[in-house]
This record gives structure tokens, C-alpha cells and sequence, in this order.
């Protein structure tokens, strides 16, 4: 069931951050859900895990993508549900109807996406309990677009960073299929990192792709066939 906010926060959140639930669980130590200008915030102890429509490194992203090379009724993987920022841009920013399967390894988060913001949803989604790398060793389906959003607080666990991660990406992506994958660069460190990344492993594995840096973030994408000029 939804959770009910009222309208008087709602309101409140233009002027000042309304902390609607605090919480921790296996695999984070801090979560809490906000109302901010009026759209749900799920922020870890250094990293915001989803914003909304606002949800600044997708959104960035999906202004430059070009959503036509897509299958009009995209099957849509994400991998780090989040509070669902990105099917929520999909749809109600980007303007596209996808069917989605979302993968999140804490429960907690999945009980917190269901409660305040998963029942806005139009499309269908699916959502699966479980960690991104094992999930795609399972899952025999194919993708027209996987998204990559998974992190541990600030960091992309080490089990992803790996060739043979990107190598399980490919094996469940459906031909002609896109991905779009969230690297941090919030730091000269994390900039640098994700940059050697992106030259390195993700360039070997997918040769005709792309790096579109969206500040503080660095978004992978397999070809750049899908960025409009």
C-alpha cells in the first residue's frame, strides 16, 4: 500500500526538506527518504540513491539518448532499484512505455520503494531481490535496454568493476540493445577511476562506446549510435 504524505508536506518540501523515514539495514547503515521540492529523495550516508524525475545522472543522460533506435515496447533491466528514479523519468519525463525488471539487493529499500513510490508507476515492473551479478548469472532473458545503477554508499561494489560483469551484460542484452552505466565522478579520485574504467574494460568490451560526463557523474553508454548529435 502507498504511503500517504500530506499535502501540507508536500508543500513544505519546496521551502524546507521534509525527512519522512529514517532507517539502516544489511547493507546500508544510513537510508532516508525525503520530500524535497516536492519529489522523494532516498539518500545513503555519501550518496543519493534516487531523486525523482530529478535524478540528475540519468536525466542528463536520457535528454541526450536517442530513444527512437529502441524497440517502441522496450524490455527495460535495472539494475539498483532505488526508489525507482528511473522508470519514473522514463515515463513521466521521458514520455516512453517500457516493461521493466528492476534488481535490488536490500530488502529494505525494496519495502521503501514499494511504500512510497513504486504504486505511481503505470508500467508494469517486476522486482527481484537479489545481488546484480548473480542475478544475471540466472536470468535467461534478453533486455533492449539495461541500466546500471548499483552502488554500496559511494562506491560500485568490486564483484562489478570485473570484465567478466560486463561480459554477462552483453550476454543479456538483446540485439541492437543499449546500456546505460552510472559511474561516479564526484571526486578527482572517483573521476579518475571511472575514466580508467571506461578506457580500459568497458572500451574492450564495448568498442563503439561512449562516455557522456553528466557533473559528478560519468554515464557509459555501448555505442554511441544511441547519443543525438
Amino acid at each position: 500500500m502507498q504511503k500517504n504524505i500530506p499535502k501540507v508536506r508536500r508543500w513544505l518540501s519546496h521551502l524546507t526538506e521534509q525527512v519522512l523515514e529514517t532507517t539502516s539495514s544489511e547493507h546500508n547503515e544510513f537510508l532516508q527518504v525525503s520530500l524535497v521540492s516536492g519529489r522523494l529523495q532516498l539518500v545513503a550516508e555519501e550518496a543519493i540513491y534516487s531523486f525523482g524525475d530529478y535524478y540528475l545522472n540519468f536525466r542528463k543522460l536520457f535528454e541526450q539518448f536517442d530513444f527512437e533506435k529502441l524497440p517502441l515496447r522496450s524490455n527495460v533491466l535495472i539494475l539498483g532499484l532505488g526508489l525507482g528514479s528511473i522508470p519514473e523519468l522514463l515515463e513521466d519525463y521521458i514520455g516512453v512505455e517500457y516493461d521493466y525488471v528492476a534488481v535490488e539487493i536490500d530488502p529494505v529499500i525494496i519495502d521503501l520503494a514499494t511504500r512510497y513510490s513504486l504504486p505511481k508507476l503505470r508500467s508494469p515492473l517486476e522486482v527481484a531481490q537479489a545481488d546484480a551479478y548473480a542475478f544475471l548469472q540466472v536470468d535467461s532473458r534478453k533486455y533492449d535496454l539495461i541500466c546500471v545503477d548499483v552502488f554500496q554508499d559511494a562506491t560500485v561494489p568490486e564483484h562489478l568493476n570485473g570484465d567478466d560483469f560486463l561480459d554477462l551484460l552483453k550476454e543479456s542484452l538483446a540485439p541492437g540493445g543499449a546500456i546505460a552505466y552510472n559511474r561516479l565522478a564526484d571526486t578527482t579520485d572517483h573521476a579518475k577511476e571511472s575514466q580508467e574504467y571506461y578506457e580500459g574494460s568497458f572500451k574492450e568490451a564495448f568498442p563503439e562506446g561512449e562516455l557522456v560526463n553528466t557533473g559528478g557523474n560519468f554515464m557509459l553508454v555501448n555505442e554511441a549510435r544511441f547519443l543525438l548529435e
